[in-house]
């Protein structure tokens, strides 16, 4: 009978816990003890205990009788009031003299196998021990510990000719706890290397896989009392019996985290050879409660912190013994208050049951970390995966396999096994249904011929793992986008203008040459000069009469640019607005910043929109009523003027002759007037022409490039170490849109912006105001059917496309480059994608992945990444 069906799981273990036999204790007597012993295990959680005595295994013997008789004697166990066993492990605690101090030992913690019998550990290792006292080397056995608990009741003298056979069984007990408070272990026997402690071992019969030795590297008893240097720097004899011990050890109690880096060699300032060199082995760290009372028995530091020591194996000599081979905090065994590397309940499989079926078992559990369901081929692995996916999500199982079998009989539609799972809530599918990640048997080798699918999953695990990039990539494609735009309403913009300036040309032409037209002029003074003589007019008079006929001209002219204008607003009123709405367009894009920030900018500008909305129709309705008051102004002062001064332009209006010129040298004053005015014109549209020319070349092409090109610098920059093995990197230039643009252009005729029969986009950038004038004239020719102002919008926003790459062992993928990744490198690299896409901690179930990657990339890439980002 399995009696860990999960197989290894984290559980909580104290293997440095005293019993009323150790010296120097606060338990109240073995009845208490054991009482609290069981209660304060439940309390803690605590599933296995090392039981500590100095020089002894009595202890460990006594509680031996609250075992179950069945296992006592191979894996003895209590059974607690929870339901849980708690299992027990006999440590010997060996005292080493310190001769650096007078007060302070150091000690050695020796794990036995719970196989190995107390009896076997007394008599073969503990009789065997040569023990320091007065000098003299004395055995650590029953006769040697009564003469020296002897000698400390009579003052010091050791009487090697004591009659024992005269002193009582209690006494007995009460010499040798006497003894085992003051007897060392000599530290000389390190001082040379730790063969001679080793030989003890050897002499002793059990075997070195039947125990571990734990030596105490910080706290009471701890290897920092023995100091590395002396004063000299160099290696000092405590140093190197300090050395000596760490390499004899195969674990070290410590709960400082400085220790546990040392140990592993991941101290910059002590190369991980040098460890290797000196101390044989990577340490494992460990802590425990060092309990000498009932209250702090199995609480951390004896009481003082909640260090516990979690170890992930059954609670066997075995399962301990795991974690000399995985050392790492977090692998095998970690220090911590809480259970590592924590689930949600409902996110695991717990178990998958089976009904109407010999296949399998009624029941397989599962565990919690990482599970390999092993077996040879058609064992039924890939079944059980499919039945564990279909039980989940059966719409995905359906699509990606056709059944748990090979044949038309396993098809799903003719399974009549029943299949469930259970989570780890304790709940099914139906009543808490979850998801999972499945990647069904040759996936990876069938994805691995299709290089374009893979390029598709290097976005979303580049943006998972390098969430900063993330923010920057989308805040640049949407400034990207909004310099389009602006691009785009400068163009429409330019063309407007060139619109314009094109009908104030023809508005000039229509006009006149100006220097033709004040000749004219001139000549007609003339002619009025000669009449003015000839009927005897006052310049008095003529001068008041070009007055007259100017002011009258003037208003008429205004009346007439009024009627325009009104005809423009002509329903504008309190009631009728002009602009219905207002819309605003911020540079960066909006969507640029957090979403909180921008909802209270949202709120704010609509605020403003509407005050802004209201303001611009009042200006609107205000403008209209100063015209109409212009207006009726000025048709008021041409019938005042006409009414004052009605006699003089009688007069002058009856000689046909005279009104004529002077009517003509009025039209020529104006038309000069609308030729300046128009002149003037055509300047500010040219101005505003070349801005637009500017802002699209120098304000928008040039900072949409630069953003481009910042992305790439940056993801160079950013910490890629999450993801050891892959490093991300953009390529950006131009897809298929290029050639839609193109195709819209006649590049067979030869122009500026055509070289070789492409189209310069580099020219076109450097130049976008030449290039808009030789689209906007005719000279580059387009293809029929398409429209100036859109073909020049579609040019001058075309933006280089984003593409990302990875690279992975000096091969690439992705971007705008061919795949230069073996097939069986895609594949590996197209699992490691998987593994990290998926954002959520949902199951993940890989069927047989070395049948798509060779047992190299399993053990040296994904074994590593699984271990790091999933156990």
């Amino acid at each position: 009978m399995n009696n860990y069906p999960k197989g290894s799981e984290w559980r909580k273990w104290d293997l440095h816990v005293h019993t009323p036999f150790s010296y120097e204790n606060d338990f109240s007597g073995w009845d208490t003890y054991i009482e609290k012993l069981k209660e304060k295990a439940v309390v803690h959680d605590i599933e296995a205990v090392g039981i500590n005595d100095y020089f002894s295994v009595n202890g460990y013997e006594k509680l031996l009788v609250e075992c179950e008789e069945v296992t006592k004697k191979i894996t003895p166990r209590i059974k607690l009031r929870n339901g849980i066993w708690l299992y027990l492990f006999p440590v010997v605690e060996l005292r080493l003299e310190n001769f650096t101090s007078d007060t302070e030992s150091v000690n050695i913690h020796v794990v036995f196998s719970p196989d190995i019998l107390p009896s076997t550990i007394r008599s073969s290792f503990l009789e065997k021990l040569t023990i320091k006292y007065q000098a003299k080397g004395l055995n650590c056995k029953v006769d040697d510990l009564v003469k020296i608990g002897n000698a400390e009741e009579s003052q010091g003298h050791l009487n090697a000719n004591l009659d024992l056979c005269s002193i009582s069984d209690e006494k007995k007990e009460f010499l040798i706890h006497k003894a085992l408070k003051v007897i060392s272990f000599s530290s000389s026997i390190f001082e040379d290397g730790i063969e001679n402690f080793k030989k003890i071992l050897v002499k002793s019969g059990i075997n070195d896989d039947k125990y571990l030795i734990i030596i105490a590297n910080k706290g009471a008893g701890g290897l920092d009392a023995f100091h590395w240097q002396d004063k000299q720097k160099d290696l000092s004899r405590a140093g190197n019996i300090r050395q000596n011990l760490l390499n004899l050890s195969d674990v070290c109690f410590s709960n400082d985290d400085n220790d546990i880096q040392f140990l592993l060699g991941q101290k910059e300032d002590t190369p991980k050879d040098e460890i290797l060199n000196r101390f044989r082995s990577y340490k494992p760290c460990i802590w425990g409660s060092d309990a000498h009372a009932e209250e702090n028995l199995f609480h951390p530091s004896n009481g003082k912190t909640k260090d516990y020591t979690w170890i992930k194996a059954d609670p066997t000599f075995e399962g301990l013994k795991q974690i000399i081979y995985e050392p790492e905090p977090g692998e095998r065994v970690k220090i911590s208050p809480v259970e590592p590397n924590q689930k949600d309940g409902y996110k695991i499989i717990s178990k998958i049951r089976f009904t109407n079926t010999n296949d399998f078992p009624e029941e397989i559990e599962f565990n919690k970390n990482l599970c390999s369901i092993i077996g040879s081929r058609s064992s039924g692995k890939s079944a059980l995966l499919a039945y564990i996916a279909h039980s989940v999500d059966k719409e995905l199982a359906e699509e990606l396999v056709e059944g748990p079998g090979e044949g038309a009989d396993y098809h799903w539609d003719k399974i009549n096994i029943k299949h469930s799972i259970e989570w780890g809530n304790d709940q099914s599918n139906d009543e808490s249904p979850g998801k999972i990640v499945f990647i069904r048997q040759n996936y990876l080798f069938d994805q691995s011929k299709k290089p374009d699918e893979i390029k598709e999953k290097i976005k979303p695990v580049l943006f998972r793992t390098l969430p900063d990039f993330k923010a920057k990539y989308e805040q640049a494609v949407n400034n990207i986008g909004v310099y389009n735009q602006q691009i785009s309403d400068q163009i429409d913009n330019w063309f407007d203008l060139s619109d314009s300036i094109k009908s104030l040309d023809e508005q000039l032409k229509n006009l006149g040459d100006k220097k033709a037209i004040e000749k004219e002029e001139a000549e007609i003074e003339l002619k009025i000069k000669s009449l003015k003589e000839k009927n005897q007019f006052s310049d008095e008079d003529l001068k008041q009469y070009q007055e007259i006929t100017a002011i009258l001209s003037k208003h008429a002219g205004r009346i007439d640019v009024i009627n325009t204008e009104l005809s423009q607003i002509s329903d504008v009123s309190e009631k009728w607005h002009f602009f219905s709405e207002i819309k605003v367009t911020l540079s960066p894009a909006l969507a640029s910043l957090p979403k909180g920030l921008q909802y209270e900018i949202k709120k704010s500008l609509e605020k403003k929109e509407d005050g802004i909305l209201k303001e611009i129709n009042k200006q609107v309705l205000d403008y209209k009523k100063t015209i109409e008051k212009e207006k009726a102004e000025a048709e008021e002062t041409i019938l005042k003027i006409k009414e004052e001064k009605k006699e003089l332009i009688e007069k002058y209006q009856k000689n046909i002759e005279l009104e004529g010129y002077v009517k003509k040298l009025n039209e020529y004053n104006e038309t000069i007037s609308k030729i300046n005015e128009t002149a003037e014109e055509k300047k500010n549209s040219k101005g505003n022409l070349e801005r637009c020319e500017e802002v699209i070349k120098s304000s928008e092409i040039v900072k949409r490039k630069s953003l481009i090109e910042e992305l790439a610098i940056n993801i160079d920059k950013a910490d890629q170490s999450i993801l050891e093995g892959i490093k991300f990197g953009v390529d950006y230039g131009f897809d298929e849109s290029l050639e839609e643009v193109t195709q819209k252009i006649n590049i067979k005729e030869k122009s500026k912006f055509i070289e070789s029969g492409k189209l310069s986009i580099a020219e076109i950038r450097e130049k976008p105001g030449e290039f808009l004038s030789t689209l906007y004239s005719g000279d580059q020719k387009i293809i029929k059917g398409n429209e100036k102002k859109q073909v020049a919008r579609e040019v001058l926003t075309l933006t280089e496309k984003i593409l990302f790459n990875a690279e992975m062992e000096g091969d690439k993928i992705g971007g705008f480059s061919e795949p230069t990744m073996t097939p069986g490198k895609r594949a590996l690299f197209l699992l490691r994608l998987i593994l990290a896409e998926s954002e959520d901690t949902w199951p993940l179930l890989i069927d047989q992945p070395e049948d798509d990657l060779d047992s190299r990339s399993i053990y040296d890439d994904i074994v590593p990444f699984l271990k790091e980002n999933l156990l």
